[in-house]
């Protein structure tokens, strides 16, 4: 696995604005280890997986087709931990303001958490 952790939580990001699913579920599998979690408030438990997460953002991209989720910088990254500052735009206007933090394994990110607060 090439990168760090802030490289592959941007990669993740990518995966939220793409719209077919089979190049969502690549992009996934380059960013997250098999043994991968995710959760934020909007998911009603935890998912795992790059499976788990490509089923949660074929949802999103369903239920939100116009958002685009945009990383506000570059990742800060500690060691094998990265957080990410993003804006979700619906429709070309600022929604909500999003925290990503990441933590790295050695096939990829091995858990992902967002903080969501609204715009």
């Amino acid at each position: 696995m090439a990168g760090n952790a802030g490289e592959m939580l941007v990669k993740l990001l990518t995966a939220w604005n793409e719209a077919d699913a089979d190049a969502r579920a690549d992009i996934l599998n380059e960013a997250l280890g098999a043994s991968f979690i995710y959760e934020d408030p909007h998911a009603p438990a935890p998912f795992e997986g790059p499976n788990g997460m490509a089923e949660y953002l074929t949802i999103f991209r369903e239920n939100l087709p116009d958002a685009m989720l945009l990383p506000m910088g570059s990742p800060q990254v500690t060691h094998g931990t990265a957080i990410i500052h993003a804006r979700l735009d619906r429709d070309g206007t600022p929604f909500a303001r999003l925290n990503f933090v990441g933590s790295m394994g050695e096939d990829g990110l091995t858990r992902v958490t967002g903080f969501v607060e609204s715009e």
